[in-house]
């Protein structure tokens, strides 16, 4: 008992130094732990969350975690399915208005489970396959499908250049006031994204070279879903080292954080955030 109240006095000690009010709770696996660091500074960089780290054990082996203590779920997990129950236990929690953000390796995660299609919105990982949803794309002002197209979810263009982004909901609060096109590290531009597509926003689009190996098409980057009463924010970014030092990156992911818990946005925009013409980056942190 004492052991874990000076662990519950110590988490509340880190939040009044830091000024962080909202606990978020970073899900990654073994493969992914390389980006945690980085992710874990990113999202706590705002004086806003303060990010516990869970990482699954192999195949899901007793792993229950207690969601409901969390203001948000940040998901960079695509590894094996989990319980039924700890399935439930999500659902449970983002139904009754827990927040959840998705990050690029979450898209190849639960591929059996229907309704996490519908968290996603969309998702460029090859386990989707045409009975996931039509591929989706922006076009001519607003989204189209494409449900002829067969075979697997996914296509992208070496990640050696910086591409544009383009914001196409400036209304939302994670877009809100954000520059309409900046410049994004060179980075994986997933496209032939699948999906169904449904309680989506469109927030942000990146266009796919056709000429570098891309859809030719202009490709979903950030979305905002909801579920139940639950908030989701699926960035499609950051799947690089460079692409996650973008600073672009790291100020919407803060922000999406931020409003998949709270449903607001107080992160402000920073002084150095990227221009249409010029990318900015920032060091991120490494794994120990």
């Amino acid at each position: 008992m004492r052991a874990i109240r000076a662990a519950l006095l110590a988490a509340l000690a880190v939040e009044l130094v830091s000024g962080a009010s909202v606990r978020a709770l970073l899900i990654d696996g073994p493969e992914w732990q390389p980006q945690t660091a980085a992710l874990k500074a990113i999202l706590e960089a705002s004086d806003v969350l303060h990010v516990d780290v869970l990482t699954v054990p192999p195949k899901g082996n007793a792993f229950e975690p207690a969601f409901d203590r969390y203001k948000v779920i940040v998901l960079n997990y695509g590894g094996d399915g989990w319980s039924l129950a700890t399935i439930a236990a999500l659902d449970k929690y983002l139904q009754g208005g827990g927040g959840l953000v998705l990050l690029p390796a979450a898209d190849a995660a639960f591929p059996a489970w229907t309704e996490y299609n519908l968290l996603l919105g969309v998702s460029g990982a090859p386990n989707r396959d045409q009975s996931a949803g039509p591929i989706l794309f922006y076009q001519q002002g607003k989204m189209a499908a494409d449900s002829d197209m067969k075979g697997p979810a996914g296509q992208a263009p070496h990640p050696d250049q910086p591409f544009a982004v383009t914001i196409r909901n400036t209304e939302h609060p994670v877009t809100k006031g954000v520059p309409l096109v900046w410049m994004h590290t060179a980075d994986t531009l997933a496209g032939d994204l699948r999906g169904p597509g449904k309680n989506m926003l469109l927030l942000a689009t990146a266009h796919s070279d056709m000429e570098r190996g891309g859809t030719g098409r202009d490709e979903p980057v950030m979305l905002a879903l909801s579920y139940g009463k639950g908030r989701v924010f699926h960035i499609l970014l950051g799947r690089t080292p460079e692409g996650m030092a973008c600073v672009g990156f790291q100020t919407m992911l803060s922000r999406g954080a931020e409003w998949a818990a709270t449903s607001k946005v107080t992160v402000k925009m920073p002084s150095d955030f990227p221009t249409e013409e010029k990318t900015s980056t920032r060091p991120v942190k490494s794994a120990p």
